[in-house]
């Protein structure tokens, strides 16, 4: 009998691969035409950001996401935020929830597996998905969430020192006093945030 691998079958890697080759292709074409083509594909841009066909109800939100998009492209160029934004490997499974076997809730963190009120991380990339109004992801489980860094936040520790996450820790390091990370208040400081 053979050794199950942990790794998946490969055809499901090529499926994540092509789908998110289809995604990159397609929001270069909407900022390769300065949001034109995005516009006029309304439906399949809130779809892959809203998980909704229906581009009109989220119209509002929807319209910031061109600037959005060149503003954490250039992030990205100049390493603001340590390399790992959109830094998901093409073939890598997508997530709707933090990886257990990596991380663990802090100790402190007593809102359970949610959220809480904070939304530092998308309040520090001034996200336009974020309903600051109800403290919500308005993309919560969509395209976008899932094959890329929100749905599988946190992967790396250099993420939850970047955003100051009080929710997560990795476990390797949760015995470590030193790899504590002081508990901050859940509203980012003005200073937190990018600009």
């Amino acid at each position: 009998m053979r050794a199950t691998s942990a790794r998946p079958p490969v055809l499901d890697q090529i499926k994540w691969a092509a789908a998110r080759l289809v995604f990159y292709t397609y929001i270069g074409f909407s900022l390769g035409t300065l949001g034109l083509g995005g516009f006029l594909t309304g439906p399949i841009m809130t779809w892959y950001f809203y998980g909704d066909w229906r581009f009109w109800r989220h119209w509002h939100s929807a319209k910031y996401l061109f600037p959005h998009a060149y503003r954490m492209l250039w992030y990205v160029l100049q390493g603001k935020n340590g390399g790992f934004m959109l830094g998901v490997p093409l073939n890598a499974p997508p997530y709707s929830a933090a990886n257990n076997e990596l991380v663990e809730l802090q100790p402190t963190w007593e809102f359970g597996s949610a959220c809480g009120p904070c939304t530092r991380c998308c309040s520090k990339i001034h996200c336009p998905v974020l309903d600051a109004d109800k403290g919500m992801c308005r993309g919560y489980d969509s395209f976008f969430w899932r094959y890329f860094n929100c749905g599988r936040y946190p992967t790396e520790q250099r993420e939850i020192e970047y955003y100051l996450c009080n929710k997560w820790q990795f476990k390797d390091r949760a015995d470590d006093d030193d790899g504590l990370l002081p508990q901050p208040s859940l509203s980012p400081e003005p200073n937190e945030l990018v600009a």
